[in-house]
């Protein structure tokens, strides 16, 4: 299980995302943890997807699928994958 952080703009705000990789039978995912604009914490996965792109798992929050590319930026720019 391989870990990284990244601070990532969300409606001029930077917010601190941690990615923990994991594997299993089902391939590799990404969890990972941040909080909201209320200081909430939150989790949320994403799974590889075709050319090597990652996507949010259904039932993420909204607001992420504003950051969905740069989540999946961060985790092509790490080389974990």
């Amino acid at each position: 299980m391989d870990r990284f952080s990244k601070e990532i703009l969300v409606d001029n705000e930077s917010r601190l995302f941690v990615f923990t990789r994991m594997e299993n039978m089902n391939g590799v995912k990404f969890f990972i943890t941040s909080k909201d604009e209320k200081q909430k914490p939150i989790s949320f996965s994403l799974s590889r997807a075709a050319e090597n792109r990652w996507k949010l798992n259904p039932g993420s929050l909204r607001w992420l699928y504003a950051i969905e590319s740069q989540l999946s930026d961060a985790i092509r720019d790490t080389r974990l994958n």
